[in-house]
């Protein structure tokens, strides 16, 4: 019997989640507050000519590609508007695909800026 290939996720951890708009008690926008939805390990991927034509396609840059595992409580996670910090830099999710099996997860990412804790 084949075993499946075993792959390492070591370049690192991702977090997750949505920014909300914080206010003042007058309704005025105070700034924004980025709330975790969850944490993965990632491995970083090259991207291919393909994916930057897609990232072009939809306004935007693509900086960084990662592949995570797929954990099932990411099906119900909303994907638009999504946000993703790695090592002190924000990014905005352009897109997130699963592979066939629905065993990992693709993220196409664009750097935003630095965020401090």
């Amino acid at each position: 019997m084949i075993q499946p290939h075993k792959e390492a996720f070591n370049d690192g951890f991702l977090q997750y989640g949505y920014t909300k708009s914080q206010r003042s008690e007058s309704g005025k926008k105070t700034g924004d507050i980025f709330t975790t939805e969850g944490k993965l390990a990632f491995r970083e991927m090259s991207a291919r000519e393909s994916d930057y034509q897609l990232a072009g396609a939809m306004g935007a840059k693509l900086d960084l590609k990662v592949k995570t595992l797929y954990p099932p409580s990411f099906r119900n996670i909303k994907k638009s508007k999504l946000k993703v910090r790695i090592n002190g830099i924000e990014f905005d999710v352009i897109k997130v695909d699963s592979d066939n099996a629905n065993q990992f997860l693709f993220f196409m990412l664009q750097e935003v800026g630095d965020y401090t804790e």
